[in-house]
């Protein structure tokens, strides 16, 4: 047993050694050919990774924390660097590829679950296809960078699992989903108070992002912090209550100064889902403030207007999903050949391919604005049955979990991961959530840590020393 330990520690040392090693040469092969500010983003991913290696739950805890904030640099680099506005995404990609890099040596490191975890079969099916896909891509480049967040997410869920394994680490991760909040509510408020925000031209209308690229990311953002904190603040005391609170009533007041509809809609899945779980009396409250809006803010009401009439929003999105279906199906077909367009349409055309078919719809790319016409576009209707599979698998896990469990934090977790499992669906036939890493790294995580709460909490209730807790009350 010593001697394996031994061995252990020498190969662990090694690998860190190694990593220092190419690390160095390669950031001397930056310094001699690269500009300073990419220099500096190699240097700062490379401390990065180093941390992430030895202790992945900070990692982790780190992605969560700065990933909400990271899109800023959209904002004030690319006008800086015209001509080379990919140094904008650094930050993004750094995250991510560390995330993989790492993480994925942690886990085949420590040989953690990952592939066994619920739903995770799916999920790496998903990837095989889109993976087989990426090769007929037009871009392989492209389908690389929309594959890769999707790998990141199959990474995040294993090592949540693994990683945030007891009540006191579970509160201080959704101590970093608040600290995470404080920037971009911060840079909400000043652009709702000051009226530098996104202007949607053609209904008049501002609308805030905070510290995202769009209003829409923003609102999905701000979903994901209404289904943490909502259950924590009918659940707490004191002032993790309070902070809960706040943090609610804000996240409802930037998520109405976004005008994202498919936010709106998620949000309310998270209030009833919420409300009918935990406190019938939310629903009333709900329900009263909801008519109350509309009837005195008329820009709400504008903003729902009409929505499927000639030229409203929802007639334009189902105009774009019927022409790239079209596109789809005309290009799908191998000419002379049934196996080949069966094969095509069975794995899909390719990570991020959607958007030249968008192109040739409204002669500019676009988002499809439907993951459902996204992943089938993508992955093929192979990845579109894996997905729509584990979406209704994630949906009846975080339910057990949640009935079954007898603790408070564990409850809380539960509770906010169903509310949003729920939400996702929905939001996703007008938005994108499958595979944006800046809303899906909370996403896994909740998920991870759910899985985590139902293994402990069976374990605990078999021990007999779980204390007592009825989240149905």
């Amino acid at each position: 047993m010593r001697a394996t330990a031994t061995a252990t520690s020498i190969g662990t040392h090694a690998g860190q050694f190694l990593v220092v090693i190419v690390t160095g040469l390669s950031l001397a092969i930056l310094i001699a050919h690269q500009s300073i500010p990419v220099v500096l983003a190699a240097l700062l991913g490379a401390i990065y990774g180093i941390v992430f290696l030895s202790r992945p739950d900070i990692g982790l805890v780190i992605v969560l924390l700065v990933r909400a904030s990271t899109d800023l640099t959209f904002q004030y680099m690319r006008p800086i660097f015209v001509e080379r506005n990919w140094i904008a995404g650094l930050p993004n990609v750094g995250l991510v590829g560390v995330l993989i890099l790492a993480g994925g040596l942690f886990i085949l490191r420590r040989n953690l679950p990952l592939i066994t975890l619920p739903g995770g079969r799916l999920l790496a099916l998903i990837l095989l296809a889109g993976a087989v896909g990426a090769f007929r891509s037009d871009s392989r480049l492209l389908a690389l960078n929309e594959w890769l967040p999707v790998l990141s997410s199959l990474v995040v869920y294993s090592l949540a699992t693994a990683l945030f394994r007891s009540p006191q680490r579970m509160r201080r991760v959704i101590d970093v989903f608040a600290a995470s909040f404080i920037l971009p509510a911060l840079f909400g408020f000043y652009q709702l108070a000051s009226g530098t925000s996104f202007i949607l031209v053609q209904e008049g209308v501002s609308r805030v992002f905070g510290t995202f690229v769009h209003p829409n990311g923003f609102g999905l953002y701000l979903v994901i912090m209404l289904s943490v904190f909502l259950p924590e603040a009918l659940s707490q005391t004191g002032r993790r209550k309070l902070v809960a609170l706040m943090i609610v009533l804000a996240s409802v007041t930037l998520l109405v100064a976004t005008f994202a509809r498919a936010s709106w809609a998620g949000a309310i899945i998270v209030f009833l889902t919420v409300g009918a779980l935990r406190s019938r009396a939310l629903l009333v409250v709900v329900a009263v403030v909801g008519v109350l809006a509309l009837g005195l803010v008329p820009s709400l009401t504008a903003r729902l207007a009409n929505p499927l009439g000639e030229g409203g929003s929802f007639a334009d999105r189902v105009d774009l999903w019927t022409g790239t279906l079209e596109q789809w199906t005309a290009i799908s077909a191998a000419e002379g050949s049934p196996f080949g367009t069966a094969l095509t349409r069975f794995t899909g055309l390719g990570p991020g391919s959607v958007e030249f078919l968008t192109m040739r719809v409204r002669e500019f790319p676009i988002t499809a604005h439907n993951d459902y016409l996204r992943v089938l576009v993508e992955y093929g209707l192979f990845g579109l049955t894996l997905y729509l599979a584990l979406l209704v698998l994630l949906v009846r896990l975080a339910f057990r979990v949640w009935r079954e469990t007898v603790d408070k934090t564990y409850a809380v977790v539960a509770l906010a991961f169903l509310a949003l499992a729920l939400a996702n669906p929905i939001m996703s036939i007008t938005d994108h959530i499958f595979a944006q890493t800046a809303n899906q790294v909370y996403f896994w995580t909740l998920a991870g840590m759910t899985v985590a709460a139902g293994q402990l909490s069976r374990r605990e209730v078999g021990a007999g020393d779980a204390p007592h807790f009825t989240p149905k009350t």
